[in-house]
């Protein structure tokens, strides 16, 4: 059973459930924040270009530039419908013609993947806060896995070149062509633990949960869940990580499912999401050595936002989901 089955108009007999005119005074907030941050990275990419010496970093950072101006123009005609003051624009063009030796590419490779990543954590936490327009956090979402792959590229474009720098490596006794460093590892490690723990979490919720419905994504969700487990298990096997125990093979709850509301049980399951795409964030960041390993925490992270938005909106035709006040226009 998918979500979206689930959100289908005709099932419903709802009108949307997308406020397109709307937005909350949070998601008004990081509109507001993230064009600023969007103003500031073309500004800082114009710049930089003036001083890049090897031509196929300088084509890297012009497409990274292409997808900031599409990402801008976005929110500003956002903004522009719904009457929300922006900040002000970046110049145009930043020319300078004078060469300066000590400003390396090494050098702003280092400086953008920073500034990359800082805008990453930004964005990711305005996707986890956007509730009211589900068009808005439609374009975070797409905004975060443009820059994910951006980021990603930029990575490998890094190591290539001897740019990144060397993280201390995963060691075991038995010699491994593509090794790991020890964030990576930990992330593996890691990424097993919660999966296990959201696993025995969503069994207790499947004998408490009423709404037939819940019940029916509850139970997809174990058997999601079960696959990213086993492949999550036989890669940590492969790199001799230690795994850690596994959770009982069933759960049964000794609570009177009239205590606890599917309200609240969507939104425990909510906050454990939001945990879990934090996870995945931090775990692609933090992953320079095997691309691989990145590109498995890239598609772990995709599944879980598009479940979360999935799940938002669900929540909403129930009326179960937080809604923050919503933003008065003038």
């Amino acid at each position: 059973m998918k979500i979206s089955d689930l959100l289908h108009p005709k099932r419903l007999l709802k009108r949307s459930i997308t406020a397109e005119n709307e937005l909350s005074t949070i998601e008004a907030y990081d509109l507001w924040n993230t064009l600023q941050s969007r103003y500031a990275s073309i500004e800082t990419y114009k710049l930089y270009k003036n001083f890049i010496h090897d031509r196929d970093f300088d084509l890297l950072l012009s497409q990274h530039l292409k997808n900031f101006q599409k990402q801008v123009k976005i929110l500003e005609n956002i903004a522009k419908k719904i009457k929300i003051k922006v900040p002000s624009k970046p110049p145009e063009q930043i020319k300078i013609s004078t060469k300066i030796d000590e400003i390396s590419d090494k050098m702003i490779f280092k400086k953008i993947s920073t500034d990359l990543i800082s805008e990453l954590y930004l964005m990711s936490q305005a996707t986890s806060r956007s509730r009211v327009n589900d068009n808005l956090r439609n374009n975070f979402i797409n905004f975060v896995t443009s820059h994910l792959t951006d980021l990603n590229d930029l990575y490998k474009y890094g190591n290539a070149k001897g740019w990144t720098e060397t993280e201390p490596p995963f060691r075991t006794d038995q010699p491994t062509k593509k090794l790991l460093s020890t964030i990576e590892a930990g992330h593996l490690w890691e990424l097993l633990n919660f999966r296990y723990d959201q696993l025995q979490l969503t069994r207790i919720f499947l004998a408490l949960t009423n709404d037939k419905d819940l019940k029916l994504i509850l139970d997809s969700g174990t058997s999601t869940l079960k696959d990213q487990i086993k492949i999550i298990e036989e890669l940590a096997a492969k790199f001799e990580i230690p795994l850690p125990e596994k959770p009982p093979a069933s759960q049964q709850a000794k609570v009177d499912p009239a205590t606890i509301e599917d309200k609240v049980i969507f939104r425990i399951i909510i906050k454990g999401i939001q945990d879990a795409i934090s996870k995945h964030i931090r775990a692609v960041v933090e992953s320079k050595k095997n691309n691989n390993i990145r590109k498995l925490f890239l598609q772990l992270y995709q599944q879980e936002i598009e479940f979360y938005n999935d799940f938002i909106r669900y929540g909403k035709t129930k009326g179960w989901a937080y809604i923050s006040p919503k933003y008065r226009k003038l």
